[in-house]
This record gives C-alpha cells, structure tokens and sequence, in this order.
C-alpha cells in the first residue's frame, strides 16, 4: 500500500485520536501532551497498521510520522495475547533516539520497554537492555548488524519492522546491512516503510 499524505492546507482528518480503538493508557499520554487530531500521515496509516497492513508511506521530517507508527505498534505489542516485537531501524544516531523516545512518550506507565542501539555508545550497556527482551529495538544498520554478529540481537520472533527514512538509508549505503538484518527476522512479518520519496530503487529493494 502506497499512501501519499493529503495536502496540509486542504487537510480535513477523519478521525480524532480517540476514535482509531487505541487503548485507553495510550489515548491518557496523547491527551496529556495536548494531541486531539491526527496530521494526514498518521489518519492514513494508524488504522491500516492497527489492521495489519504492510505500507509505503510519503513522508517528510515534521509530519509527525514516529507517531504514525509508533502509536498503533504500541497497541499490537500490548494488546497481543503472544509476545510481540518490533524493530526500527533509522539511518541516524540522532532518529534513532527521537524514535525511541515517542515510544517512551506514547507508551508512558504500560510497562513498554525499549532498546537503543547505536554507533558512538556502550556496547555492553545496548547488550543488556537487548537481553530484557525489549518490546521495541531501535537502532542504526551498522550497530545493530555488529550486535547480531555478536549473537546478542536475535530477531527469530520479531515480526514487526520499520524502515524510516528509507531513502536515506539507500544513499548512505546501508542495504546490505538491512537484508542482513530482514534476514534474521520472522518471515511472517508487517513491514513499514517511511520515505520522502518513492523510488525504483526503493521499489526493488521491498520487493
């Protein structure tokens, strides 16, 4: 599914936050940060993720599309009868950390536990955040593929993925590194890919 967010200025959201079934200690954390109705990226992609769809979605930094995601992955990891993870990878130190920390944001007070992976911090600490079983693991390519190597990142059972800012990723030469990582993962996975544009290359690449 390919979304391409409607224009900001026309934008009239169909939903408001309490609206897309979200549990009730997620819509408490939107409500107190002052969050009542969705931007375009997430009024499209909330319930399509929420109804497990894989998706492509348009987005550019500022759209608020961590949320996008980050919101309706809360629901399925907490409102999963089985154990339930996700991995979001980003192509820099700094995505990576405001990735991690909306789901802190969002997930406030249900026990939602996170893991930062990435280049430049301790290795030992990242190891023993990986071995709580973190419902969400966020890192950069490179540091997460060392970790696997390492035997301490195993994703045989992670079956929800992220890819933001895909097409930079692409750019800084880090596919290898992703199918390294797709590889490890569960084959029967959701797949959410965030990009500013829609190449061919990107195309292929999910295919």
């Amino acid at each position: 599914v390919i979304l391409i967010p409607a224009n900001e200025v026309k934008f009239v959201p169909k939903h408001n936050f309490t609206q897309f079934g979200l549990l009730p200690a997620i819509v408490g954390n939107l409500t107190a940060k002052g969050f009542v109705h969705p931007t375009p990226i997430q009024d499209e992609c909330i319930p399509l993720i929420l109804a497990g769809h894989d998706i492509i979605g348009l987005a550019n930094t500022g759209t608020g599309k961590t949320a996008a995601f980050a919101l309706p992955i809360i629901q399925l990891i907490k409102s999963a009868k089985e154990a339930k993870s996700v991995i979001a990878i980003a192509p820099t130190r700094e995505l990576a950390l405001q990735i991690e920390d909306e789901f802190r944001l969002f997930s406030r007070g249900m026990d939602f536990r996170t893991a930062l992976c990435v280049g430049g911090s301790n290795m030992f600490k990242q190891k023993q955040n990986l071995s709580r079983n973190p419902h969400a693991i966020i890192g950069t390519p490179g540091r997460l593929v060392d970790l696997i190597n390492q035997g301490a990142l195993k994703l045989g059972s992670t079956k929800i993925l992220v890819l933001d800012e895909f097409d930079r990723m692409l750019d800084m030469g880090f596919i290898n590194d992703i199918k390294t990582i797709v590889g490890k993962m569960h084959k029967d996975r959701q797949s959410l890919c965030f990009s500013a544009t829609i190449s061919n290359d990107i195309k292929k690449n999910l295919d």
